[in-house]
């Protein structure tokens, strides 16, 4: 049973909410915004305490969970099969070389691993990267631009309909990634993660969606 606190209203996006974080990590306890509770409270596995605190009961057997997700990843890719070979011939055929994506990202505990995504961007997208930093709409730490000048026009509707993703089922069945979780980061998003409290985005295992 691990125990989780609720921080008050108003920390959610405040950096008190981080260091509330890090502090009771150390004694096995995590901590949630006040405006989870509710939700905490309709969770069968939580059991509230005298002290305000909620009990959480993690998963009997992580590891079998891991597979079972391994296992649906597969079925998923198998499924998906037809709409990713359609996607890898419009990509050469519209943009050309390589098809796909590949790039180093970290994981659980900081561990590298190599991501696939189908190509959304011009071929000369790294060179452009350090030029484009000073458009960036970013919380600080994450690199993202509202409208990305280098995505393809092929690229823009693989983004939006999230098909360009596809390929990271490969990632999941491979146990470097989990269908929901926070995103993979990529070594010049993690070198802005200086404060201790940053490092608890990698003690989830990264996902294909989930929160940024």
């Amino acid at each position: 049973m691990a125990r989780v606190l609720t921080a008050g209203k108003g920390t959610r996006e405040g950096e008190v909410l981080a260091f509330i974080a890090e502090a009771v990590r150390e004694d096995g306890a995590a901590a949630v915004p006040a405006e989870c509770a509710p939700v905490l409270a309709r969770d069968a596995r939580c059991r509230p305490d005298a002290d305000g605190c909620f009990r959480f009961r993690w998963p009997a057997c992580p590891v079998a969970c891991g597979c079972v997700e391994r296992a649906a990843a597969l079925v998923l890719l198998a499924l998906c099969l037809p709409a990713l070979t359609v996607t890898a011939l419009l990509v050469l055929l519209c943009d050309g070389w390589p098809i796909v994506f590949r790039q180093e990202r970290f994981g659980f505990r900081g561990r590298p691993f190599v991501v696939y995504k189908f190509r959304t961007m011009d071929r000369r997208a790294e060179t452009l990267h350090a030029r484009l930093q000073r458009r960036r709409r970013t919380d600080g730490r994450l690199f993202k631009l509202e409208r990305d000048p280098r995505v393809t026009r092929l690229g823009t509707l693989l983004r939006r309909t999230f098909v360009d993703e596809l390929p990271q089922l490969v990632n999941v069945v491979r146990g470097e990634m989990r269908l929901v979780g926070p995103r993979p980061l990529p070594a010049s998003d993690l070198d802005h993660y200086t404060q201790p409290a940053h490092a608890l985005r990698l003690e989830g295992v990264p996902g294909m969606t989930g929160l940024w």
